[in-house]
């Protein structure tokens, strides 16, 4: 007995299905969006990090100079104090009367730079 194609049951249902070209055309575009937003978003990450990695060398370097210009002004200011401490300790040697017997430091009182004097004109000062 022969057979031919078409004496099989159910075989033009199995002609007949085909794959749906439109939904993996679809799929095919939705995962290629995915993946290039995928490595874009990594891609943003990573440069993120770099930055903030290069933000917090710039600020400790800013944080170390800062502290270093803070600790240098700290010793000029005892410095500083220090030279003013022992002028004031020289003061305990001056004389009671100062330097000129005036009973003050020269230049303290109004009538040093009272110029109505005659300091300033001939024989004022040394005459």
């Amino acid at each position: 007995m022969t057979r031919m194609a078409g004496s099989i049951k159910g075989l033009e249902s199995f002609l007949g299905t085909r794959p749906d070209y439109a939904e993996q055309g679809s799929q095919s575009v939705l995962d290629a969006a995915r993946e290039f937003s995928s490595v874009a978003e990594g891609n943003a990450l990573a440069t993120n990090a770099g930055l903030k990695a290069e933000a917090d060398i710039a600020a400790a370097g800013h944080w170390a100079d800062a502290t270093a210009a803070g600790a240098q002004a700290n010793s000029q200011a005892s410095m500083v104090g220090g030279i003013a401490s022992g002028i004031g300790g020289l003061g305990a040697f001056m004389p009671k009367g100062g330097l000129f017997g005036s009973g003050g430091s020269p230049g303290t009182k109004a009538s040093d730079f009272d110029l109505s004097r005659s300091q300033f004109s001939p024989g004022g000062l040394f005459g």
